[in-house]
């Protein structure tokens, strides 16, 4: 594949009040071996002076919405989407980075195999200078490319901010079920496996910040999630092999001790991602 390919990407990156790493997070687009045709910023009603310093990065590629509601991360990335001029879709969170070489990697992979709609990559996590770990589990143990449904509904291998996809397969599976304050992203790509193959890069190309105030760190939010997904997706748990049905059963029964001590969860706050 050569630079000169007509693939051509919208970068979707949702923010709420992340004024002290957006700015890392667009450097690091912008860095691509491969250029990104667009940076589409969702300001999910910051309070914070995110607004004022996105101002001060001249770069005309960047579009710049606020949202006066917030949305949560569901809502702000189908937004994102939704304004998106490109065919090709690629999803970057506010307070993550891209290595330098992560969209050119994924657009010669899909220069390879056109029928793969959707290809991600191996991300590391970072709690602390100390503590990091490497997603997802690329020791041969895990199934990570081709028809991915039976994987992902036991667990997701696909980082959000690693994805690229094709717009059209987003806007078929009706993109992120903004129910979800947490799993948003797990549901989505159950849906996204129905329609297409999966493409894996076994690369480590993004760096993912842990972020305590984040919303994978809401643990009955995540409950309330898991929740709705076991009712979406029961028959698709039911009809598979055994396996696949104790694992749903596993779940079924940590669900009901959530609703045992979450009777009464307390009302949605504003929500960091």
């Amino acid at each position: 594949m050569t630079e000169n390919s007509d693939l051509k990407i919208s970068v979707v990156i949702p923010t709420y009040n992340r004024a002290n790493t957006i700015i890392k997070a667009i450097e690091s687009v912008q860095s691509q071996s491969y250029s990104v045709d667009e940076i589409i910023i969702v300001d999910d009603s910051s309070t914070d002076d995110t607004e004022s310093r996105l101002r001060n990065v001249k770069d005309d590629k960047i579009r710049y919405f606020f949202l006066e509601t917030n949305s949560g991360a569901a809502g702000a990335r189908n937004y994102g989407v939704s304004q998106a001029r490109n065919d090709m879709i690629a999803f970057l969170d506010s307070d993550d980075v891209w290595h330098p070489d992560k969209i050119k990697k994924q657009i010669m992979l899909k220069s390879e195999n056109k029928e793969l709609r959707l290809i991600y990559t191996a991300y590391v996590r970072i709690y602390s200078d100390s503590l990091m770990e490497i997603h997802p589990d690329m020791s041969g143990k895990t199934k990570l490319d081709g028809d991915m449904l039976s994987q992902i509904l036991f667990e997701n291998t696909v980082g959000t901010p690693t994805i690229l996809m094709e717009k059209s397969l987003f806007e078929e599976i009706n993109g992120f079920d903004d129910r979800l304050q947490s799993l948003e992203d797990w549901d989505m790509v159950i849906r996204a496996s129905k329609k297409t193959k999966f493409g894996f890069v076994p690369e480590v190309l993004v760096d993912a910040l842990y972020m305590n105030d984040g919303v994978t760190s809401n643990m009955a939010e995540y409950f309330r999630s898991r929740c709705v997904m076991m009712q979406k997706y029961r028959q698709e748990y039911l009809t598979m092999q055994q396996e696949a049905f104790l694992h749903w059963r596993r779940s079924s029964i940590c669900l009901t001790q959530y609703k045992l001590c979450f009777c009464n969860p307390s009302p949605r706050n504003h929500k960091v991602f």
